[in-house]
C-alpha cells in the first residue's frame, strides 16, 4: 500500500499518525452515544442497542460476502 507522494517507510509513519486519533475519536463517539441513549431512556440500554446494531451489521457483511462468493462460482 502506498500514499501518493510518500515513500514506503514514510507511509507507515503517516498512517501511525492518523490511526490512533481515529480510533480514540471513534471510541469516544460510541461512548457518548451509549451514555446519551441511556440518559434519554431509550428502549433497552444504550450499550445493548450498540451491541445489537453491531451484531446485525456483522451478519449483513457475512451475507454480502457469501453472495459475492456464490456469484463467482
Amino acid at each position: 500500500m502506498t500514499i501518493k507522494g510518500y515513500q514506503e517507510i514514510s507511509t507507515v509513519q503517516a498512517l501511525n499518525k492518523y490511526i490512533p486519533v481515529a480510533a480514540y475519536l471513534g471510541g469516544m463517539l460510541i461512548g457518548l452515544i451509549s451514555i446519551f441513549s441511556d440518559l434519554m431512556g431509550a428502549i433497552g440500554s444504550g450499550t445493548g442497542i450498540l451491541l445489537a446494531v453491531s451484531i446485525i451489521y456483522g451478519y449483513y457483511e457475512k451475507l454480502v460476502k457469501e453472495k459475492k462468493t456464490n456469484q463467482r462460482e
